[in-house]
């Protein structure tokens, strides 16, 4: 009786496979004005290109680096490898939009070589603990450099516009960048001069997901398991960002990492900085390049005191 529903689900669900795999094929391939017609259909399916692609071309994981950088937009927009450089320090920023907790202990596991790096600092800016990884997923499953990372994070996301992004990026593997970011500097790094020019206007912050604090705590494990010296930060935040609600997030990060061993550097408010909102952010979040020389600086001073960078570090 059971042999009689089973087959035909089977093959109801193999046909189903073949007209799914045909008809996306087609939508990838049919282009008009030089872009696929999926693109057009929407499905959080993004284009291949921008800075993710650019700095996973340009990384090699093999290639020895004092620091490595990694986070969201934070990240990648505000740790500058050039200003490292000028205090001889070799780095790079694996840092990309929206890029959660999810996608980052995946490129950790999956494209990050342990013996290659000196020091891992992840950026543990909240707003990316606040979302549910789609964005980021859509994003890094066309541009990063890891077959296995972009599977790993589709499974994690548990979303079915996953399959599509995983299916997007095996047949338009070979296919160039469909754009470029113009503010892409070198070594994964992003550079924006603009200002502000007014009073920063923070938006209420949803609330973080337990789904990536989990990942997050999974992440700090993975590192501690394959002994590497991680450093978490938290970089400047407009002056009129919620304070009582970021005291206790960095309560909750510090705790995490004590579990490991681990350093948090919060320099979000009390950082001893210049920082101003007018002239020191080019959006209401994200710094801009005076704004970066200012807390790298100031960073690179609180590693050295702390003997995880320079000449009194560990090597």
């Amino acid at each position: 009786m059971l042999r009689r529903f089973v087959l035909p689900l089977f093959t109801l669900l193999a046909v189903a496979a073949v007209i799914y795999a045909v008809l996306f094929t087609v939508l990838v391939k049919w282009e008009r004005d030089g872009v696929p017609l999926v693109y057009r259909l929407g499905g959080a399916l993004n284009q291949k290109g921008g800075n993710s692609w650019q700095k996973f071309q340009e990384y090699d994981p093999h290639a020895p680096v004092d620091l490595l950088f990694i986070g969201s937009s934070h990240a990648y927009r505000g740790y500058d490898p050039r200003i490292f450089a000028r205090h001889g320090n070799t780095s790079f920023n694996l840092g990309t939009s929206a890029q959660s907790p999810l996608n980052t202990r995946a490129i950790i596991r999956h494209v990050v070589d342990p013996k290659a790096v000196k020091l891992l600092v992840i950026d543990v800016y909240e707003g990316a603990f606040a979302t549910d990884g789609l964005e980021s997923t859509a994003d890094l499953t066309q541009n990063c450099s890891s077959d296995a990372a972009a599977t790993e994070m589709v499974w994690h996301l548990k979303d079915p516009r996953g399959l599509n992004m995983l299916a997007l990026r095996h047949l338009r593997r070979d296919a160039p960048a469909m754009y470029r970011d113009s503010a892409y500097v070198e070594a994964g790094f992003s550079q924006r001069t603009d200002s502000l020019k007014t009073v920063a206007h923070t938006a209420p912050m949803p609330p973080v997901q337990s789904a990536q604090r989990r990942h997050f705590q999974a992440m700090l494990k993975q590192c501690h398991a394959r002994s590497m010296r991680v450093v978490l930060v938290d970089h400047p935040k407009p002056s009129t960002a919620d304070r009582e609600r970021h005291a206790q997030w960095a309560e909750w990060v510090r705790t995490e990492a004590e579990h490991y061993g681990i350093p948090f550097i919060d320099l979000a408010f009390d950082h001893g900085l210049p920082i101003h909102d007018l002239h020191h952010f080019y959006d209401h979040n994200h710094l801009n390049q005076a704004g970066v020389e200012l807390f790298n600086a100031r960073l690179i001073d609180e590693l050295e005191r702390r003997g995880l960078l320079g000449p009194s570090s560990a090597r």
